[in-house]
């Protein structure tokens, strides 16, 4: 059966139910179904709450990224839009900032505050993002890389990428230690 494709209406709605700091991923041009099928699994994994692709010029939900996604598209949501840009703007002006990954010319990653409502753009395989949805980000970001290799497999960045998203929200959670109802901990992972 094909994909049942959310709005991207309903996925900014339900992102934002989830959770108040609700993480978003777009794909700008990935063609590799491996590695759509891997951003799905890891996106997933990690806790984001949905994804946004374009309808041209990228893979779209194939039964290769149904296998790779290894289960993760049962309960993970995707929206696919006409125009990446727009889509994005959207997103903007649903309160979202939107980060965008640039091999060796954004911020770099660990230096950049990632709380909040994101959305997380990962570009294609050989071309990175558009000039086009940089244009639509509030920041690039980057990596950083100390070999001779100057950039990563999209999925391998993505999630490096969701998790510096994720540890910087980790690192800020409260608890109230069991032994006692006054005393807040600020807990290391």
């Amino acid at each position: 059966a094909p994909y049942d494709y959310i709005d991207l209406n309903d996925l900014i709605d339900k992102a934002k139910w989830a959770t108040e700091q609700p993480v978003l991923l777009a794909c700008d041009g990935i063609n590799d179904p491996q590695n759509l099928g891997a951003i799905i699994r890891t996106a997933e994994a990690l806790g984001a709450q949905g994804l946004v692709i374009p309808q041209r010029r990228a893979v779209g939900v194939t039964s290769t990224v149904r296998k790779v996604a290894a289960g993760a598209l049962e309960t993970f949501p995707i929206a696919r839009v006409v125009n990446l840009s727009n889509a994005l703007e959207q997103l903007k002006t649903a309160g979202f900032w939107i980060y965008g990954t640039a091999a060796g010319t954004g911020k770099l990653l660990h230096k950049v505050d990632l709380t909040g409502s994101v959305v997380l753009v990962i570009g294609s395989e050989g071309n990175g993002l558009s000039l086009r949805s940089q244009s639509c980000c509030d920041m690039l970001v980057s990596i950083p890389l100390q070999g001779k290799t100057p950039s990563l497999n999209a999925s391998a960045a993505t999630a490096m990428v969701l998790y510096e998203t994720y540890r910087q929200r980790w690192s800020d959670l409260l608890y109230i230690d069991s032994t006692s109802n006054e005393q807040i901990v600020k807990q290391e992972q």
